[in-house]
């Protein structure tokens, strides 16, 4: 047996409705709840994934769609295709490895591609786990990403690529041609220790009863594993059938003698572990020729077999032996349902530029990146608090309804609590007789919004105590006035803990006079590229500043505010300010309430009133970003979106769920002698 043998797959999902005619006949998008079931090749495992609920009509229509790049990289599809068929042509076993990779990826968090992340010095990936050690075809993604990207940079996700690569594979052996909706983000979590797959000797009522608790059925579970059609396994996973099963000193009575002859030539006393085919006579064809096998009692895996005299999966082995082409449809349909496991869409994830590192999220710090991500996700609370969000929502709902400058407020104090080190809610701790806390620092004095918090906090406790953490809170109600004022109402990954020290003299935010390469290099210590800065500084188009954020521009003219502006300002801040007050201004000066891309079309024009602000629109490392913003008001949306994101994902490691938000919930150490005075003379001029 090659080395180019050494490869199985086995595969779970669901059917039920056939979704090869509805996604091919009338373009219905699809986002389908499913489950998985997988046979391997040095290792064979079996599991499960909650993909959602059972109603498919219901769920199916979701995000992801067939097409999906038809406008902005219409030849997606046929790159991927050339690129399988040149390495299919040369290595039939290509199908049974992206199959294998497409199901352990899907398995573990949703289709997401985190199974082709390279672990780092700081995290192990999924790939370390024993199960995936001898996954294998990353190089023929690689090269479909490689060109993807000389074709459309940045547009197709390595998780698409995942599927529909499989999808050609599968087709170029023998089975359909279905149609793959499209549209999966990659994900931002690879974790060794999440892959969690049971071994081979799985029952047949065991599997479906995993099957049917994710809402799929015996016909899913049996059509999903005729993926072993192409598949092989390790002699160590079926040994004990061949001279000792269940200890009985005997070979497993429900396989065919020849076979176990077979079996033991191949998997001799000597053999190092060698593999079989788990299809002895059209090993590389992709047909129904298992379920033939299979009724033969020439299974080689125990729930192959157990499949063809299981009185609840007999007649459905039966059914496909006789018909290949309900086995093929059967199958299509089952692979669309697995396909949309979990999938990430929309502002969620990322669109990698290199699959085996997180890119769109600056893979330079992917190794910290990595750590900070490692336990949020979409929906935590959703066991737990299941009205979580809402609750958050109806708050702010309320506030913005009253004070639409809650935008900026809330917008702000997030800002402030993330950009030091993590987002904790340190900045919600108040100070006492013994410690300052961050709200003491001078950059946080005018910082507001606590109360909201405080109300969403108490709403919370009263439906789910102890469950809900203040960090989440800041993440999600910021959310929530961003969309409220015409933003996007992106998802936001929650699972987050309230931070355990609140230090005043750790606050450290970029000044408004400072330079674009100076906030870019504080940005970046945050883990932040430059398009993100320039997307967060967009968060001044609801914004105000004080004139003693930027007098010094009108005292001293500066020569690149616009002059109209530059007399508005002055009137407002110097001429009629005689009672010495310090009052603020619009840094949108055109729609200061609307969350849009004003803030670019002004600076642009010269109109910035924060010295940074109009830095950006001149500086050559953002201009460009600049000039992008102010011409396309989506793309500065989903840009916004995904840098808050990224922002609140730099998450403490170690902490508690607060019950007030304003105080920890266990006593503190005494802090050791330090001079705590906040350094009055430090400037209060802010970024945000």
């Amino acid at each position: 047996m090659n080395q180019k043998e050494e490869e199985g797959s086995e595969f779970c999902g669901g059917g039920g409705v056939d979704l090869v005619d509805l996604v091919v006949d009338l373009g219905i998008s699809w986002r389908i709840g499913g489950g998985g079931l997988e046979v391997v090749a040095d290792w064979w495992w079996c599991g499960f994934e909650d993909g959602g609920g059972v109603d498919l009509v219901e769920v199916a229509l979701g995000d992801l769609r067939a097409g999906f790049y038809n406008s902005n990289c219409p030849r997606a599809e046929s790159i991927i295709l050339g690129v399988v068929q040149r390495h299919f042509s040369t290595d039939k076993s290509i199908t049974a490895a992206l199959l294998r990779m497409h199901f352990h990826d899907c398995f573990v968090r949703g289709c997401d591609a985190s199974i082709l992340l390279d672990s780092t010095s700081g995290k192990q990936s999924e790939k370390e786990a024993g199960p995936n050690l001898t996954v294998r075809g990353f190089e023929l993604i690689d090269e479909a990403k490689k060109a993807l990207e000389k074709a459309c940079p940045s547009t197709v996700s390595c998780a698409d690529i995942i599927t529909l690569a499989t999808r050609d594979a599968v087709f170029l052996a023998g089975g359909l041609n279905y149609a793959v909706p499209t549209g999966r983000r990659d994900g931002l979590v690879s974790n060794m220790d999440e892959v969690n797959l049971p071994g081979p000797t799985l029952t047949v009522p065991e599997a479906l009863q995993s099957f049917t608790s994710k809402g799929l059925n015996v016909n899913d579970m049996t059509t999903l594993l005729g993926g072993h059609t192409v598949g092989v396994a390790h002699c160590s996973f079926f040994q004990d059938r061949l001279s000792n099963f269940q200890g009985t000193g005997a070979p497993d009575s429900s396989m065919d003698p020849t076979l176990v002859a077979k079996l033991k030539r191949i998997c001799g006393i000597n053999a190092n572990d060698p593999t079989a085919f788990l299809d002895q006579n059209t090993s590389f064809a992709f047909d129904n020729e298992f379920y033939n096998q299979i009724r033969l009692r020439r299974g080689v895996l125990q729930i192959d077999q157990e499949l063809a005299s299981d009185t609840s999966t007999a007649g459905i082995v039966s059914g496909f032996a006789s018909n290949p082409g309900g086995f093929q449809r059967s199958f299509a349909n089952a692979m669309i349902k697995m396909g949309n496991i979990q999938v990430l869409v929309g502002n969620a994830g990322e669109i990698r530029q290199n699959c085996r590192g997180y890119c769109h999220f600056l893979c330079v710090y992917s190794s910290v990146f990595q750590v900070a991500l490692a336990d949020l996700r979409i929906g935590f609370y959703k066991d737990t608090c299941p009205g979580a969000e809402s609750i958050i929502f109806s708050v702010v709902q309320s506030t913005f309804a009253r004070d639409k400058s809650i935008t900026p407020a809330l917008v702000r104090m997030y800002f402030h609590d993330c950009f030091n080190a993590a987002c904790d809610a340190s900045i919600l701790i108040d100070s006492t007789s013994a410690k300052p806390s961050e709200k003491a620092a001078v950059p946080n004095l005018t910082v507001r919004g606590f109360e909201l918090i405080d109300k969403v906090k108490k709403a919370l406790e009263e439906a789910c105590p102890s469950t809900v953490s203040c960090t989440d809170i800041i993440a999600v109600a910021t959310r929530d006035a961003v969309a409220l004022a015409g933003g996007l109402n992106y998802t936001v990954p929650t699972g987050r803990l309230d931070g355990l020290q609140s230090d005043p003299s750790k606050v450290n935010l970029p000044a408004t006079s400072i330079s674009v390469v100076d906030a870019l290099q504080m940005f970046e210590a945050n883990r932040l590229d430059t398009i993100d800065m320039v997307a967060l500084l967009g968060g001044h188009t609801v914004g105000v500043a004080h004139c003693s954020f930027f007098k010094d521009r009108l005292s001293s003219p500066d020569g690149s505010m616009d002059p109209s502006l530059f007399q508005q300002l002055w009137t407002k801040c110097l001429y009629n300010n005689t009672n010495n007050v310090d009052p603020p201004a619009n840094l949108d000066q055109q729609t200061p309430f609307d969350f849009d891309n004003q803030y670019y079309k002004q600076i642009k024009m010269r109109r910035g009133i924060l010295q940074i602000d109009q830095r950006i629109a001149s500086d050559e490392l953002t201009f460009e970003i600049v000039k992008a913003f102010a011409l396309n008001p989506v793309k500065f949306q989903q840009s916004f979106a995904n840098a808050m994101i990224k922002l609140g994902n730099l998450a403490a490691n170690v902490g508690e769920i607060r019950q007030n938000c304003r105080v920890f919930n266990q006593p503190q150490p005494q802090p050791q002698q330090q001079n705590n005075q906040v350094d009055k003379q430090k400037l209060p001029s802010l970024i945000f």
